[in-house]
């Protein structure tokens, strides 16, 4: 019997550690009462529902059009986690100085399972944009990417704004959240300058990518075009046999493209780790 009693009490004793999925539930439970939820929502119902009544009603090329829909959201990736990581981490320091952050035992884990809710968020915001545009075109009768294509697009969107919520949410903590948007801002304009300008290939009738300066694939705020491009941007230059040249540009781009995101999104996860860890607030310490 006081075997059994002292089994018992020390398992109530034994100090709980939070599973990265508990504290990836947890934050998304908490993000459901903030307005950063609502912010998506209506960004992604009104960029979705006016782009494609535009692009539904007017004689622009179907799948150019497409292409210059995902390279604005691709753009405007870097904008969106600089909103949404500055209002995040702000909210944050408002309600107890980060101390749901940097008070957790597993410190990385905490900020990593920040990073995936808002992250996941942003997908998810970029998803819905993406078929309500496709859903008004189809209505329209316009022709309309293929359901791969389509997935490639948001794969490419999602996969290239991960290192983008890190820079935003480093910056937030780092500077504030005006920072962050600032930020974000910059890399929205660097992302829609890296391929020629806003709807530059709808206009010209090119492909974007093809033309896009090189040495800008190098930088991170223009991942997210980039790769959503290439998505609809390869199958395009597929199509007809004769420019096998461009499609091999592209195919070429395409592979140096995916293997510096790849890598730049890995070692910037290792960095951004290694940072939050020995994180200190330095505006605290200056009030």
């Amino acid at each position: 019997m006081n075997h059994s009693h002292r089994v018992s009490a020390a398992a109530c004793h034994r100090p709980h550690r939070s599973t990265f999925f508990t504290l990836v539930r947890s934050e998304a439970v908490r993000l459901r009462r903030s307005s950063i939820v609502a912010l998506h929502a209506v960004l992604a119902a009104a960029i979705g529902l006016a782009a494609g009544a535009y692009f539904a009603t007017t004689p622009w090329d179907a799948l150019l059009a497409y292409d210059a829909f995902v390279q604005l959201l691709g753009a405007g990736a870097s904008l969106l986690a600089g909103i949404a990581c500055g209002l995040s981490i702000d909210a944050e320091r408002d309600a107890g100085e980060y101390a749901n952050l940097l008070g957790h035992p597993s410190r990385g884990r905490a900020f990593a399972a920040k990073g995936v809710v808002l992250l996941g968020l942003g997908a998810l915001a970029c998803l819905g944009a993406l078929l309500l545009f496709v859903s008004m075109m189809t209505v329209a009768g316009k022709p309309t990417p293929s359901a791969a294509t389509i997935a490639l697009s948001f794969a490419a969107l999602a996969a290239g704004s991960t290192a983008l919520y890190i820079i935003a949410s480093a910056a937030a903590l780092a500077w504030g959240r005006n920072a962050a948007i600032a930020l974000g801002a910059f890399g929205f304009m660097t992302a829609l300058a890296s391929l020629g300008g806003l709807g530059n290939g709808l206009v010209t009738g090119t492909l974007s990518a093809s033309v896009a300066p090189l040495a800008l694939i190098a930088v991170p705020f223009t991942w997210p075009a980039r790769l959503a491009a290439l998505s609809i941007e390869v199958p395009l230059a597929a199509a007809p046999y004769e420019q096998e040249a461009l499609l091999d540009a592209l195919l070429a781009n395409a592979a140096i493209s995916v293997a510096l995101c790849a890598a730049g999104t890995i070692i910037s996860i290792v960095l951004w780790l290694i940072w939050v860890k020995r994180f200190e607030d330095r505006r605290r310490t200056k009030e």
